[in-house]
């Protein structure tokens, strides 16, 4: 028997040769499943060919650690077998085991067995690639135990690399971890492997079971070994590491410059409108802030302008939100032509533009808002649709109307909304007059909630005329809330919380009521000729039962039903046209009057509209605000009372503020008119008053001819 020694430094250079593959093999398969589909291929083979070189490196690392008296020489042809089986098995099983998103068991099982298969004929190849005056006896046991040993090291070996190829939390330290443990295994079986093996100088050949193996010619002396696998494995680690490193700083370059974009995105989105790429709302306030200071130290002055579309509401109802989205987009475009570099234009969300005029004064800021209501009053086209909307503004002044951010926010929203109630299609500065927005309380809610059960809604009156004899024709509807500390609030200020919150239907069903309760008392008092018009909101009119509403209160209150007029807008009366025919004319037949509201303000359809039992059509007011001989409205509203005329319907014109218009609008053919010019929106008790005055009631003027007889 030869005596056998042990290099330790070269035992220590195996295993550091068995982890350096590891580790590179684990990263290799780690890139996978971030790679591309080209990269990843790439990095698969250079795996797995890492894996070969490195265990097959340590194989004879180890063997040129064994230390023996006699000189070695090694086959060339095998020892290059041994290479090649090493690196294509684990080339096919690194590919097998990372090349799907699981690893279920039965292929890890099957590339561990290929593995494992391979390491061990790579060993006992090399093994048999010894050439010297030496026989080899083996040990089965520890034969048995080594291969045990190589097919539990390829299934820790490849089941840690597909469990590490995600880049996880402390990935880098797993990996060393793992590492560590695959080198190890891949050491234990080749030292374990070793110890079967026993060496003798009583031959000339291996002796493997007893028998002798001839060996082949061609040899590489142990030197020569020791220099082809130390610059190979080298050069192989050097390279892959290198390939590694730079891979790993362009994915930290292009990490980086991701992060980069995704704060710059996020920021924009901080600060940003994504739908128009206006300032939004948080960068509002950071530019007034700014103003603000600025204002101060130089005592200058600034104008805050708030702006709404009219109605915007009625587009996303009629022609979907994707046709509002684009409206909106136009609409910033052609705010943002009409002012300077210096001012800021923003959306707060929604329909509602504030734009900040700095160091500016009020005669520019006048031109200025009259130019952009105009702008937005012209028609855009969206699709191939034409579309009607207007603008309401609202203007505040530093430091007219405050020092403050708040302040000035809400007393140029107050404005706006008070424009709104107006009519709409205009501007306002603000003044001590114009009542709050009551919405901006954190209780408004709470007590428009509780506003029905504490009998705080009140329905006034407006007087409705006739316009050829200018007498009382009767009223519409208007609902108010009597708040208890805040006084009466008109619908603007909580008519859109009531529609959103579903509370609507329920003070609908008390509006119908209240309506026809008091056109009984009316009619006991001899009023019968008196007609009352009430609004449907677009909830109340969609509610299945609203038929059965209606027609109950009319017969408890025992009210002729001509004397009732529903008015709903056009786009609720089109939204769902065949349901809407349907239930109008079931209300047409029993003789209510169908009234369609607000017209021109919507996407009017003349030719869909024939289809509803209307007999009646109210004007909007935006029309009538600007009309005068030889305007654009002049053309639009004879149009309109003309066609309204050959359809059997009669016209109402609402917003009647001028003997002008009021001449105007006679002359056209409009029979019935309503506004300011008559009589503002009255509560019950001066209603009574009215009726009681002969010159503006026709009612008494029927009275007096009758008793007048025939000579």
């Amino acid at each position: 028997m030869l005596y056998v020694s042990w290099d330790p430094i070269l035992i220590g250079i195996s295993f550091l040769v068995a982890f350096i593959a590891s580790f590179v093999a684990l990263d290799s398969a780690g890139k996978v499943a971030t790679s591309e589909p080209r990269s990843a291929i790439f990095w698969r083979f250079s795996g797995g060919a890492t894996l070969g070189i490195g265990i097959w490196s340590m194989h004879y690392v180890g063997m040129l650690a064994m230390k023996m008296p006699v000189m070695m020489h090694y086959d060339l042809e095998l020892t290059l077998l041994s290479f090649i089986i090493a690196m294509l098995t684990s080339i096919l099983a690194i590919n097998i085991a990372v090349a799907g998103k699981t690893l279920p068991t039965k292929r890890l099982l099957f590339a561990s067995l290929l593995l494992g298969t391979g390491v061990v004929s790579m060993h006992y190849l090399g093994m048999a690639s010894m050439m010297g005056f030496i026989t080899i006896y083996w040990n089965a046991a520890l034969i048995a135990l080594s291969v045990a040993i190589a097919f539990l090291s390829a299934w820790v070996a490849l089941w840690l690399a597909f469990s590490l190829r995600q880049n996880t939390h402390g990935v880098f330290i797993n990996r060393v971890f793992a590492a560590l443990v695959m080198g190890g295994s891949i050491s234990a079986m080749h030292y374990t492997a070793m110890s079967a093996a026993t060496f003798s100088s009583d031959g000339t050949g291996i002796v493997i079971r007893g028998h002798a193996t001839t060996l082949m010619s061609h040899d590489v002396g142990e030197l020569g070994l020791s220099l082809w696998v130390a610059t190979t494995t080298l050069v192989i680690f050097g390279i892959m590491l290198f390939i590694s490193m730079i891979d790993s700083q362009l994915r930290t370059s292009r990490l980086t410059d991701s992060l980069r974009q995704l704060n710059q995105q996020l920021e924009k989105q901080a600060y940003y409108d994504p739908l128009t790429g206006l300032a939004n709302r948080s960068q509002l306030d950071n530019l007034l802030d700014a103003c603000l200071g600025k204002a101060s130290a130089t005592r200058s002055t600034f104008a805050l302008i708030y702006m709404d579309l009219d109605r915007f509401k009625l587009v996303n109802d009629a022609w979907g939100h994707h046709i509002g989205d684009q409206l909106l987009v136009a609409v910033a475009g052609r705010l943002s032509a009409c002012i300077s570099e210096k001012m800021s234009l923003a959306r707060l969300g929604g329909d509602e533009f504030t734009l900040l005029v700095p160091d500016t004064h009020e005669d520019e800021v006048v031109a200025l808002v009259k130019h952009l209501v105009a702008t937005i009053q012209q028609p855009f086209c969206e699709l191939n649709h034409v579309i009607n909307v207007s603008l309401s503004a609202g203007i505040s002044y530093y430091p007219q109307h405050g020092d403050t951010a708040h302040e000035l926010k809400l007393k140029a929203d107050t404005a706006m909304y008070s424009v709104k109630q107006e009519g709409r299609n205009s501007w306002a500065v603000f003044h001590a007059g114009m009542a709050q927005k009551t919405v901006d309380d954190p209780l408004f809610l709470q007590d428009l909630s509780q506003a029905l059960s504490r009998d705080q809604f009140e329905l006034w009156y407006q007087p409705q005329y006739h316009a050829p004899e200018h007498a009382l024709a009767g009223f519409e509807a208007l609902l108010r809330w009597r708040h208890p500390t805040r006084g009466v609030l008109l619908p603007a200020t909580f008519l859109p919380m009531l529609e959103k919150t579903g509370l609507i239907i329920s003070v609908g069903r008390w509006v119908i009521d209240a309506a026809c309760r008091q056109l009984q008392h009316w009619n006991n008092q001899g009023f019968r000729h008196l007609t009352l018009a009430i609004n449907l909101s677009p909830s109340q009119f969609e509610q299945h039962d609203i038929y059965d509403q209606i027609t109950d209160s009319l017969q408890r209150y025992h009210i002729d039903p001509m004397q009732l007029t529903l008015e709903i807008t056009e786009n609720t009366a089109l939204k769902n046209i065949e349901r809407s025919v349907q239930l109008l004319n079931q209300f047409a037949q029993m003789g209510i009057t169908v009234a369609i509201d607000d017209f021109g303000t919507g996407y009017s359809n003349m030719l869909m509209l024939k289809r509803l039992p209307a007999t009646e059509l109210k004007i909007d007011r935006s029309f009538v605000k600007d009309i005068r001989d030889n305007s654009r409205n002049v053309k639009i509203v004879s149009t309109i009372i003309d066609i309204a005329h050959s359809m059997n319907m009669h016209v109402v014109a609402e917003g009647i503020e001028t003997a002008e218009q009021q001449a105007l609008l006679t002359n056209l053919g409009c029979a019935y008119l309503q506004g300011f010019l008559f009589a503002r929106p009255l509560p019950v008790e001066k209603v009574a008053v009215l009726l009681q005055q002969k010159r503006f009631t026709l009612s008494l003027e029927c009275s007096d001819s009758s008793q007048k007889k025939p000579a």
